[in-house]
């Protein structure tokens, strides 16, 4: 009863805002993640600046909105500034690979970002591709930048920055992708042939051909989420929504390798010499090296690929590759596993 009459206290005494300043409001629609709506009277009209997860939060929001108004004027705000409220919103959802991409994709935007958003044309956006191709970028990077304008658009729309009949973004064209070179898994020659070398570079290749992780996934693995007794390991961050939180099974074949990791130093699973983390093409020069030594022409990708098709090959439950993959599955709704879907996991991994 006390803290309720504290909270009411405090409910009483909450501090009304100046006339004309704005207003920071709970949601309706259920919104756990940002249930405070901040608002603002703009040219005659109530609309929203952003959403937040606190009022607290809310109320610096409007703050800020009152230090620089013109950032919030449809008319006046530019596509920089559109890109930064729509990265503060949308980022925080992201795996931090995932982030790293887009500010790159941003780079390429640099002819957009002081120009006034509302103002800008087909023809601008089609520049930025056509910048992207000519600095050497292939069908992945104007991809990205393809998606980078596309959720500064969908922001815009969101916020009354424009109209939804003004988001050209979906007009914007991009090269066809070109497939080099077709995905081929390791044969067993190959996985033998890397067995042989025995060195700790060596272990990781097979870690992730019996494991089917992306290499982001697994320079992302600490150490306090390997379980050697239970016999799988946590994936915390993923490009993916279905990948992120899933358990992966430890083959027994791979074993030892993940106890060799673990008594090196370091936070993470993978790490340096010094402990410290690895980036992607950090490991993939290292990656690269074992490729070498072993007479082998593989992408740390296709290792993932090997895993897939040993499944496959060797009758594993559909739904268990799916899972052990992070790939999303249709009717599979509980994400929180079991001791007995562990197990289905564990041994579906055994027959490879």
């Amino acid at each position: 009863l006390k803290e309720r009459d504290i909270l009411n206290t405090k409910k009483r005494k909450r501090m009304k805002l100046p006339n004309g300043f704005g207003s920071v409001v709970l949601r309706t629609d259920g919104n756990r993640r940002r249930p405070w709506s901040v608002k603002v009277t703009i040219n005659g009209r109530q609309k929203s600046i952003g959403d937040t997860a606190t009022e607290i939060e809310g109320l610096a929001l409007l703050a800020e909105y009152h230090k620089n108004p013109s950032l919030f004027a449809p008319t006046l705000i530019t596509f920089s500034e559109v890109f930064e409220l729509m990265r503060a919103e949308r980022f925080p959802k992201l795996a931090k690979t995932t982030q790293v991409n887009y500010l790159s994709a941003y780079k390429h935007c640099n002819r957009l970002y002081n120009k006034k958003f509302a103002e800008l044309k087909i023809g601008d956006l089609q520049a930025v591709i056509r910048d992207t191709r000519e600095s050497g970028a292939l069908y992945a990077m104007q991809k990205k930048v393809r998606q980078i304008l596309h959720h500064c658009y969908t922001y815009a729309v969101k916020y009354e920055i424009i109209s939804p009949t003004a988001d050209i973004s979906q007009y914007i064209d991009i090269d066809q992708h070109k497939v080099k070179y077709l995905k081929t898994p390791f044969n067993t020659r190959q996985i033998n042939r890397v067995k042989k070398l025995g060195d700790k570079w060596a272990m990781t290749v097979l870690m992730m051909i019996y494991a089917g992780v992306r290499t982001s996934e697994l320079l992302s693995v600490a150490k306090t989420d390997v379980k050697l007794r239970q016999r799988y390991f946590i994936v915390r961050e993923s490009k993916t929504e279905a990948g992120r939180n899933r358990a992966v099974p430890i083959s027994k074949k791979t074993l030892s390798f993940f106890e060799f990791w673990l008594s090196q130093p370091g936070k993470y699973l993978i790490t340096d010499d010094y402990g410290n983390q690895l980036t992607y093409h950090q490991y993939r020069t290292r990656f690269d090296s074992v490729m070498a030594a072993s007479k082998c022409k593989h992408t740390p990708h296709e290792c993932r690929h090997t895993c897939a098709t040993m499944l496959d090959n060797a009758g594993a439950n559909e739904t268990a590759i799916k899972r052990i993959l992070g790939h999303a599955s249709q009717g599979v709704t509980k994400r929180v596993y079991t001791h007995k879907s562990l197990h289905e996991l564990k041994k579906a991994i055994d027959l490879i």
